[in-house]
């Protein structure tokens, strides 16, 4: 247990660790509070706060269009949205700013606990806490994003929704029960009841973590206990508790896997996997593990093992368990692919054995540090020291970061603009005004704010099938009086320096059309030469390659031409963004264009229906 000064340092450390970037936030922008937290959230974590308005609203299947009703089902992460869900409701906006704190604070703490069961000096186990918590942020700030391995560590922490920022709480919770865990009474109901719904909870969530922990798990009971002491007949009863106790708390995950749509599933990246396929990606997967790089790493980590377990430190036992999910979540992909017939984004697998790699040898040197500190008899108040230093590192790279926004003239329009498109539709006041646009914040917003009809919605925002879609990105297009070959265009297939890329097909059909060595949209494959090629060499674990076939371009002019549309949706604003060539300086017949509150990044239209209400104040 800790001490109260103890646990008053940690409150202390998170409020640091939180609020400055809020602070900052307040400071170089004018906008409010729901629009900071779309803004504000880092990368695309704000898409999934439309997950937690479905559970609070109750409704996972609205359409935001005003004749499709019946859909399938989102198939939303319970566990990793629910508090979330539940903080919406009581306080609105501000409740990611509570999760924000809540969930650093449950990162220091954990990692302080999990530090002191192997008996670090109490404020030296909260310096390597934090200092764990803000590695991400010292590689940005260094700018080692673009190291390959380097960046996969962005994982360990963060304050992306909902994973690392809740999701990751679950796994290292995991962590620290295992060291809590005397095997010596392993066997009794309330473990295999906590860990049942550990289980269920990642399942949930990030299913990679749930292969790691069975793996893990089962490794240390096979090293704990005889197999004939693992399935003695006097402990059924402990396995029926676990079994029905993670059967009762996966009831969410269960139900929205099967009432989810499997267009939607396509989108987010899941694909059948057939025999040939597991052997080509297992052949991947075993090359690059005996890469010259990953033995080194690996050896060392070996080699680290031994050194600890040689020397016979105190708790040698306890650090021996990071190395048991090290191991765990190498073999992790290897089980995941030979046991199901489909899978997702391969390389979260990957990025995973990275970060346990780094958190194996980042408790090992703590350890050995943490000895030495004593041996010295180092005094702890120099710990004081560190922290201020880290903390300060921390805030001075969230600082950076909002400089950087703030000096960049195209982002700070933008978001000026997103932001004087919400206050237009806060002025109109009128739930039930039609909405075109196609940028995601504020589909985002509006979702979030009650706007019932939204058109083209992202392909993960609405779990219409690929049809609809098609069908409402087409009706739009024809709306705004766009030709066949512009609408073409709009989705073209471009090159980057790692994948072919168009962030709109990205938004609208994500992972329909992603492609790789192993995989693409169909067995015709009718690419460009040079889109062949490309796909050739694109790694079979890379899924967020994404181009649309020759043959579905053709399908999709022929789809434009024909398709009949129900001219009946006519929207009352329109919000478009000036960076696409073929939306600047466009002429809308009878909308008007609110030129004091657009500018040269963001378009904003209005009926003349609504009498010309472009004020937002």
């Amino acid at each position: 247990m800790f001490k109260g000064s103890l646990i008053g340092h940690i409150i202390i450390s998170s409020l640091v660790l939180f609020i400055f970037k809020w602070f900052f936030s307040y400071y170089f922008f004018e906008d409010d509070i729901s629009v900071k937290v779309i803004f504000d959230t880092p990368s695309d974590g704000f898409f999934y706060y439309v997950y937690s308005n479905a559970i609070t609203s109750l409704d996972f299947n609205y359409s935001y269009d005003l004749y499709e009703r019946n859909l399938n089902n989102l198939p939303i992460p319970f566990y990793g949205i629910l508090l979330h869900s539940i903080l919406l409701v009581i306080f609105q906006d501000y409740s990611i700013l509570i999760l924000e704190f809540v969930f650093i604070f449950l990162f220091v703490l954990i990692f302080s606990k999990i530090f002191r069961k192997l008996k670090f000096i109490p404020l030296f186990g909260i310096l390597f806490s934090i200092l764990y918590f803000s590695i991400p942020s010292i590689i940005d700030l260094f700018n080692l994003n673009n190291i390959r391995y380097i960046n996969s560590l962005s994982e360990i922490s963060g304050l992306r929704f909902p994973r690392p920022l809740i999701v990751n709480i679950f796994f290292y919770y995991y962590l620290y029960y295992l060291l809590k865990i005397n095997f010596d009474n392993f066997f009794n109901h309330k473990n295999f009841f906590l860990l049942a719904f550990l289980f269920s909870i990642t399942l949930s969530s990030f299913y990679y973590y749930f292969i790691i922990q069975i793996i893990s798990l089962t490794i240390l009971l096979l090293i704990n206990f005889s197999v004939k002491e693992i399935f003695n007949i006097n402990k059924l009863k402990y396995y029926l508790t676990f079994f029905a106790s993670f059967i009762f708390f996966s009831i969410p995950f269960i139900y929205f896997i099967l009432t989810s749509e499997k267009d939607y599933l396509e989108r987010m990246y899941v694909f059948d996997l057939n025999l040939e396929n597991k052997i080509q990606l297992i052949n991947h997967l075993f090359i690059k593990l005996f890469s010259l790089k990953v033995i080194v790493i690996i050896s060392l980590s070996i080699l680290m093992n031994i050194y600890i377990n040689k020397d016979k430190f105190s708790e040698y036992r306890k650090i021996n368990i990071f190395f048991i999910v090290l191991i765990s979540s190498i073999i992790a992909p290897f089980l995941f692919i030979i046991l199901t017939n489909k899978t997702g984004l391969i390389y979260h697998f990957s990025n995973l054995i990275v970060v346990n790699i780094f958190l194996y040898f980042y408790i090992s040197i703590s350890f050995i540090l943490n000895k030495f500190f004593i041996l010295k008899k180092i005094r702890s108040e120099f710990a004081y020291i560190f922290i201020l230093f880290i903390l300060f590192i921390y805030n001075f790279n969230n600082y950076l970061i909002f400089k950087s926004k703030i000096n960049d003239k195209e982002y700070t329009l933008y978001r000026e603009g997103i932001y004087n498109s919400t206050k237009v539709l806060k002025m109109n006041n009128n739930l039930d005004i039609k909405l075109v646009t196609f940028e995601p914040r504020l589909m985002v917003w509006s979702i979030m704010n009650d706007i019932k009809y939204i058109k083209p919605l992202s392909g993960q925002l609405v779990p219409k099938k690929h049809e609809l879609i098609e069908n409402d990105l087409i009706e739009i297009f024809r709306f705004l009086n766009f030709e066949q070959n512009e609408f073409i265009n709009f989705f073209k297939n471009e090159f980057s320096s790692w994948r072919l890329f168009n962030k709109n097909t990205q938004l609208y059909f994500w992972g329909r059309y992603s492609v790789n060595r192993l995989r693409t949209f169909n067995k015709e494959n009718k690419y460009t030469e040079d889109e062949k090629r490309f796909i050739k060499n694109t790694s079979p674990t890379i899924s967020q390659s994404i181009a649309i076939p020759l043959d579905e371009f053709d399908r999709l002019r022929d789809k434009y031409d024909n398709l009949e549309i129900d001219s009946s949706f006519y929207p009352d604003l329109i919000v478009l963004n000036q960076k696409e060539k073929i939306f600047r300086n466009l002429l809308i017949k009878d909308f008007i264009l609110c030129d004091k509150i657009s500018n040269s990044e963001i378009s904003i239209y209005i009926s003349i229906r609504n009498n010309n209400r472009c004020k937002i104040s």
